[in-house]
């Protein structure tokens, strides 16, 4: 009776709109079911059709994977994930959502290739240049919602099969600075980071091979309209830059960066609230290997929802593969966090968003903090 029930529902769900994301698609046709793993398991045309639905809202991916998998294994690869993440969101004590995206079918080498290996010098031990003696900060701030400079953060950019997500952070940092300028959006060029900076393209980078190049260049970089990214992400063979904005138009005041104390999160809401948005490094777990931590991580993240994430353990010292931007804090259910920007998509996350608990150095998320601008 089960298994003809869920067939009944898989017919009405075939005139489901597309509209309908994976995810909402599972919600609905498991929406009555009490045991959804065990439903999952036993009915291997359930899991086909779940898995035909998303490969029509993924369609473009999957013509752009790394590897020919044939089509079992995806398949075998997507019901792991698939019942992660049903899993996890029965678990009544979690902060955070998680849901199926792109990345549900994808190997654990597809999925790394997204992480890459970010130089982190020392962490930096000194006291804060500003004193942070009774500075007050309101309770909340975004900078993707604020009157104070227009367009100081730009639509989430998609760094696709390329471990480029330093470039993508820079130019999230940099951006405010263009809007302030300017007073427009503008988004800037991840791309020309990429190509002709110090940085190893798709193999890493970090702050200071980005920054010092725009700096080099006399704090010039070009928008991104001028510098468009490849279809792929991947690099150029050659620095293709022509027509290049500048960052600084007062000789008096020029592009410089600052370093922020390590695990200071108050002074960080401080600086991210008088200044602008914060790069940082962060762990976001590793798919190859047999860290159970790591691996666990992964799979929060690269599947993340809603909500504050919250993985408790997770090292803030090492496997520092990921650069992303703070633009925001807040709290949510009792729990303080900062609003970050992915650069994974607009459909990974919260629009490209994510939520990460603040006042606990989440993942490392304050322990290589940087905040860049004009000063």
């Amino acid at each position: 009776m089960e298994y003809l029930r869920h067939l009944l529902i898989l017919c009405l769900l075939g005139y489901v709109s597309s509209s309908v994301t994976v995810q909402e698609y599972v919600d609905k046709l498991l929406v009555n079911t009490n045991n959804k793993i065990a439903t999952i398991e036993s009915n291997p045309e359930l899991v086909n059709r779940i898995y035909h639905y998303f490969k029509e809202q993924y369609s473009q991916e999957h013509s752009n994977k790394l590897v020919d998998f044939k089509r079992s294994k995806r398949v075998e690869i997507f019901k792991s994930n698939l019942k992660y993440v049903i899993e996890h969101n029965e678990n009544p004590s979690t902060t955070f959502k998680l849901k199926l995206n792109e990345m549900s079918d994808w190997t654990d080498n597809e999925r790394d290739q997204l992480r890459t290996n970010i130089q982190n010098g020392p962490v930096n031990t000194k006291e804060p240049v500003e004193s942070r003696d009774e500075v007050i900060v309101p309770d909340e701030f975004d900078w993707t919602n604020q009157t104070r400079v227009p367009y100081a953060v730009t639509p989430v950019k998609n760094q696709r099969h390329c471990g480029s997500c330093y470039a993508f952070a820079m130019v999230g940092a940099l951006e405010k600075t263009y809007a302030e300028l300017y007073n427009q959006s503008g988004p800037l060029s991840p791309q020309e980071l990429i190509d002709c900076s110090d940085a190893n393209g798709c193999e890493g980078g970090s702050f200071e091979d980005t920054f010092n190049y725009v700096q080099r260049n006399g704090d010039k970089i070009s928008l991104e309209k001028d510098y468009p990214s490849t279809s792929d992400g991947k690099q150029n063979e050659k620095c293709l830059r022509t027509n290049q904005t500048t960052l600084s138009l007062n000789p008096k005041y020029r592009l410089q960066y600052e370093q922020l104390q390590t695990e200071n999160e108050d002074h960080m809401k401080k600086v991210l609230y008088h200044r602008g948005p914060i790069y940082f490094s962060f762990n976001c777990g590793k798919r190859e290997g047999n860290d159970t931590m790591l691996r666990d991580v992964s799979n929060k993240f690269d599947h993340y929802a809603s909500g504050v994430f919250d993985v408790p353990g997770c090292p803030t010292h090492r496997n520092m593969n990921h650069a992303l931007v703070i633009v925001g804090y807040g709290t949510e259910n009792g729990v303080e966090f900062w609003k970050v920007k992915n650069s994974w998509g607009a459909t990974w996350g919260d629009h490209g968003y994510l939520k990460i608990k603040r006042n606990d150095n989440m993942c490392g998320i304050a322990t290589w903090p940087y905040y860049t601008g004009l000063f």
